[in-house]
């Protein structure tokens, strides 16, 4: 029945919710969206200022004064945003109503059980009602600030103005506040045809509830992608940019804002990953990036010394800097036809960007099985069984305790290499040199940290071979026409 489909999908979502990262991860990207507010008002400012000597420019534009408030927004909307997160966190409802977690899943499951089900959900919409306080502190400081310049005051007139727009906000400045709220959590109303695929994945019936497990969610990505296409130079595509363009004055000016400085940093990162110091995806010959894992490297990290430090999961600003990493060292694994064509380029480093996201990892594992069917449909069954039976708290508690990567050639063994105490019995993966393949943790607690740390080892033997281009490959999984057991396999790879 739709009831127990529903209950079904409410307790897979917050499963995947479970871990301890997610949260962390939630919280540095609210933390760095908001802050990054005011590099961009500030510039915006100074296009503003350029357009002075124009009349209606005057009337309507950001000014350095409005910056300031916003900046001290930051402080002054934590102690709301403190306010709205106990009452999240009491009720399990947000303010608006308006929350991460999408479909007629919610509170699908009754009683204590469903409350303990949704402590994760719970906690998430806690997170970000305290990034909502801020954002409409934000943006009722910001917009009194710009009606005060607009009606000519200036001083301590000014001053008062503004403390009487902030005490009784008009409904428009309110109805901006809760947009701009949405818009800095990443929870802005979906365009039509986003729309359909929620409504498709939200769908209560047994097709629906299928394409849920694959594409558990559906507004929080798109406003991420969205977010990061208004900083680069693909942000004219996008319906709101050329809204706020045709819009003119302070509107325009804070997204002409957003597309130059988004830009000028994905330009900064290009030229750092030219030079070795950020990484962007792994090669697309297997033997290589294999080779290049043996020596310590790691994708979509920054390199500092000898120690490269994740920053996959620092959303929305990751996908900036995968991509401009991606456009400065995918043309070393291409043929020279291949590095010419600008726009191969371009969709082969966004596609490569987003397959590597967390919130799509389900649905390129869906994409991968229907491609390729003998080589990726077990991957595709392990990784949804697990993920099912074994929260993503469990399995990071696991990571923790056996930092150790595992091997498993069955959904059976996908579950057990989740649970703490079980998967340190399965076999570790090796790599082309026969050492197991560890994690060295975090920056700060493991357990909380987004940030993966991997140390350059600096092998002359390693540096040679990728001069030469050149990798061996794993040993044979058959010996004189017999196939080895998983034990001879992992001893053969240690001694070979």
């Amino acid at each position: 029945s739709s009831k127990w489909r529903n209950r079904i999908t409410e307790f897979y979502i917050n499963s995947l919710l479970s871990g301890p990262q997610t949260h962390v991860v939630n919280m540095v990207s609210n933390t760095l969206t908001a802050m990054a507010q005011i590099p961009e008002h500030a510039f915006a400012s100074v296009i503003g200022g350029a357009r002075q000597a124009m009349p209606k420019a005057r009337a309507d534009r950001i000014t350095a004064s409005e910056v300031g408030r916003r900046a001290f927004a930051l402080l002054q909307g934590t102690k709301e945003g403190a306010r709205m997160f106990a009452s999240a966190l009491r009720t399990g409802e947000a303010s608006d109503f308006v929350n991460k977690v999408e479909g007629q899943e919610y509170k699908a499951i009754p009683g204590k059980l469903g409350e303990v089900v949704r402590i994760p959900t719970r906690l998430l919409t806690a997170e970000d009602e305290l990034f909502k306080g801020i954002a409409r502190r934000m943006e009722l400081n910001g917009m009194a600030a710009r009606i005060a310049h607009r009606e000519g005051l200036k001083g301590e007139a000014a001053s008062k103005r503004i403390a009487e727009l902030v005490a009784n906000p008009s409904d428009e400045m309110l109805a901006r506040a809760l947009d701009y709220g949405r818009y800095l959590t990443f929870q802005r109303p979906l365009g039509p045809f986003a729309s359909k695929i929620a409504g498709a994945a939200n769908d209560a019936s047994l097709p629906g509830t299928g394409l849920k497990f694959f594409l558990p969610f559906v507004r929080t990505p798109t406003n991420l992608l969205k977010f990061s296409l208004e900083r680069s130079p693909a942000a004219p595509l996008l319906k709101e940019w050329r809204a706020d363009w045709k819009a003119g004055g302070a509107r325009r000016d804070l997204a002409v804002a957003r597309a130059l400085v988004g830009t000028g940093f994905g330009i900064a990162i290009h030229e750092m990953a030219g030079n070795g110091l950020i990484t962007g995806s792994a090669p697309t010959d297997p033997k290589k990036a294999r080779l290049l894992y043996a020596e310590g490297w790691q994708p979509y990290s920054i390199k500092i010394g000898d120690t490269y430090y994740s920053y996959k999961r620092l959303d929305p600003f990751s996908t900036t800097l995968g991509i401009a990493a991606d456009m400065a060292t995918l043309p070393q694994g291409m043929s020279e036809r291949q590095r010419e064509d600008k726009a191969t380029l371009l969709v082969a480093s966004i596609m490569g960007n987003l397959a590597s996201k967390t919130w799509l990892s389900g649905m390129s594992d869906l994409v991968s099985a229907l491609d390729d069917p003998p080589r990726h449909a077990d991957n595709l069954l392990q990784r949804l069984v697990g993920s099912f039976l074994i929260p993503a708290g469990v399995n990071q508690a696991a990571r923790y305790l056996d930092p150790t990567m595992r091997e498993a050639d069955s959904i059976g063994q996908a579950v057990q290499s989740r649970v703490p105490g079980m998967s340190d019995d399965l076999m570790p993966r090796r790599d082309i040199w026969g050492r197991a393949i560890t994690s060295e943790g975090g920056v700060g607690p493991d357990m909380l940290s987004p940030v993966w740390v991997k140390t350059q080892l600096n092998d002359p033997v390693n540096a040679e071979l990728l001069k030469l281009d050149y990798a061996p490959g794993y040993p044979s999984k058959k010996v004189g026409g017999r196939e080895l057991s998983p034990e001879e396999y992992d001893r053969y790879q240690e001694r070979a």
